[in-house]
């Protein structure tokens, strides 16, 4: 008996003896059936294609700013690292808008046997056939499975095509943002330095003051100098928190200078009414123009860049050996899952009948009420 204390190893090998029998035809059976399966299951074939990112590529391929963040904020698109913008394209293969670009192209419904035409269905089928993987260098590898070999290499291939022009169509969205945000500054800019230089003009032609002196220029200068550093850290500020949100620990460090600007600008001395004022505020119109410009100019490309954002490193090619299923360790799997369930089923029912021995009166109770719910139960279907 198995219910002896400390003699379960030798109780269990007792079972197994007396059933060997039951045991060996149960795991035959269960791995015969096994086996069959395993040959009618269809063959199914695995391409894959590894990805580069470019270098130096910040959030240009997903986010449209690239060199423009670069210049903004140095530091800012490398900080928030490879594995970031790696994590994008990852969202993106994985989106609902990349499967159906390729349930429409390759017609999934179809290959798929999907009867009643659901795209969730299809959609499903297809994210299990696709695996994505990073490497520790940062490659991203895409595994597309397949019952036609060349089909998969085919699907694989075209995945990349799908992300480069998913990815192209975020990034031209953003510049196209960030370049309207700039455009209007700039516009609000010229007018300002126009407006300043009137203003400018006018007085002297009204006073007759045509030049400053060393010292007022020198101080107009170095007020219009850290008022355009001001500025600037705003307008960084404006496009960080449009692209990574304030979360980015770029964003508390400008913030923590743009508070600094302000405190050391109001150190500086009241220029007054007269020449020297409107002098420093042409200089700092012209300060701000001299680093808006070219951000302007930045995002103008950007919004027109259609070049590929990711390399193909290896391009996929027609499996030569299939990928699943695995017979081997299917068949496998269902011997030791077999043999296990068998010396199961052998202890249950040598308990089973050791239980009907020790008590024959509650056994027989248990007995009649079952037969009493069969009964019932073929009653009710009757």
């Amino acid at each position: 008996m198995v219910s002896t204390e400390g003699s379960f190893p030798l109780g269990l090998l007792r079972i197994i003896l007396e059933w060997r029998k039951f045991i060996l035809r149960f795991v035959m059976v269960s791995t015969a059936i096994a086996v069959v399966v395993s040959l009618l299951l269809p063959k199914w074939y695995k391409s894959t294609t590894s990805l580069l990112p470019p270098k130096n590529q910040g959030l240009g391929g997903i986010g449209g700013l690239s060199t423009l963040l670069r210049e903004v904020a140095p530091g800012a698109a490398g900080g928030l690292g490879q594995s970031t913008e790696t994590y994008n394209y990852l969202a993106i293969l994985n989106s609902r808008r990349a499967a159906e670009a390729m349930i429409n192209r390759f017609d999934l419904m179809k290959a798929y046997g999907i009867c009643d035409s659901s795209i969730e269905t299809a959609i499903e089928g297809f994210h299990d056939n696709l695996e994505l993987e990073v490497s520790e260098e940062g490659v991203i590898i895409i595994g597309v499975y397949d019952k036609d070999s060349l089909q998969a290499s085919r699907m694989t291939n075209y995945m990349v095509d799908v992300l480069n022009q998913i990815s192209i169509e975020l990034g031209t969205k953003e510049a196209g943002a960030n370049r309207e945000f700039l455009e209007r500054r700039v516009t609000e800019n010229k007018s300002a330095l126009t407006a300043a230089e009137d203003t400018l003009k006018r007085f002297q032609e009204k006073s007759g003051l045509a030049v400053l002196s060393s010292d007022q220029t020198a101080l107009a200068s170095s007020v219009a100098e850290f008022y355009a550093r001001k500025i600037k850290t705003e307008i960084e500020l404006s496009i960080l928190r449009k692209t990574t949100g304030e979360e980015n620990p770029f964003y508390g460090q400008m913030e923590l200078e743009r508070n600094e600007l302000s405190k050391k600008l109001s150190t500086f001395p009241e220029l007054g009414m007269g020449a020297m004022r409107l002098y420093r505020d042409v200089l700092i119109q012209q300060k701000i123009m001299e680093f808006i410009i070219p951000l302007y100019e930045q995002a103008r490309i950007e919004e027109q860049k259609d070049v590929p954002v990711v390399l193909v490193l290896d391009k996929a090619v027609p499996a030569e050996k299939k990928a699943r299923p695995k017979r081997m360790l299917l068949v496998a799997s269902v011997f030791l899952s077999s043999a296990i369930l068998a010396v199961i089923i052998a202890m249950a029912s040598v308990r089973f009948r050791a239980f009907r021995k020790e008590h024959p009166v509650l056994y027989g109770d248990l007995a009649a009420i079952f037969k009493r719910g069969v009964a019932r139960h073929e009653a009710v279907r009757r």
